[in-house]
């Protein structure tokens, strides 16, 4: 059995899985409690799909973009169950998540993620014989340099579309917008893609694996100090 964890944004999620097929999969919205939620919520999933931890024979873990503290949250997790349990670790990018359930179909699948500050993180993925391949890296941009930059039909996916569909409607029939697209990431397409690396040999060490941030943290720097007036 395989352990998937993700929580690279505020849409988090847990699977349980048997060679990639999900026995149990719960995925909720964490804003910014993974660390609360993570640990009741894989003991629950252990349950739903009548397991124990000691039955988990390696781990997953979305490594981003995403949150710079819930990336962490999900790494950390991963690789302390990796090495306490001596199991291997997986690392597959959020992205790859957020394409999978649309490989087949035979065009570029292109997930969005807000990256803030007005802007999203992009990737673009295509399917290889029944294999994600990425195409073109995850990078920052914006919406508009995007909508400018597709020159053939592509299906967007990912958390933050709804956010930025009425400017990918301006594409007319270069825009494919499948309705479950705004649903939830899947932990289970974590679960099945980690799976795959694993049958080609495909592991991950705990010592180097890194989270994917697109930007350090976000720090809200003091302000000056204020001098009390007196008499106040």
């Amino acid at each position: 059995m395989e352990l998937a964890i993700d929580t690279s944004t505020v849409v988090a999620g847990v699977a349980i899985a048997h060679e990639g097929r999900p026995l149990a999969e719960i995925a909720w919205r964490a804003g910014y409690k993974h660390t609360k939620q993570l640990y009741a919520t894989i003991e629950f999933a252990l349950q739903q799909a009548g397991a124990s931890l000691d039955k988990i024979q390696a781990v997953a873990v979305a490594i981003g973009p995403g949150s710079f503290s819930g990336l962490r949250v999900g790494v950390s997790a991963a690789k302390g169950f990796a090495e306490s349990l001596g199991i291997p670790l997986v690392g597959v990018p959020t992205m790859a998540v957020e394409a999978f359930p649309f490989a087949g179909l035979g065009l570029p699948i292109r997930p969005i993620l807000d990256a803030g500050r007005g802007e999203i993180a992009v990737a673009c993925y295509r399917d290889a014989q029944g294999r994600l391949e990425e195409i073109d890296a995850t990078r920052i941009t914006t919406i508009e340099a995007l909508v400018a930059s597709i020159t053939e039909r592509t299906l967007f996916c990912g958390e933050h579309l709804p956010a930025v569909q009425t400017s990918l409607a301006t594409l007319g029939p270069l825009a494919m917008i499948p309705p479950s697209a705004t649903l939830p990431r899947r932990p289970g397409s974590l679960a099945a893609l980690a799976w795959q690396r694993l049958e080609r040999g495909e592991r991950d060490d705990a010592a180097t694996l890194q989270p994917l941030y697109l930007r350090g943290p976000s720090i809200t720097k003091p302000g000056p100090a204020r001098t009390a007036k007196k008499g106040s």
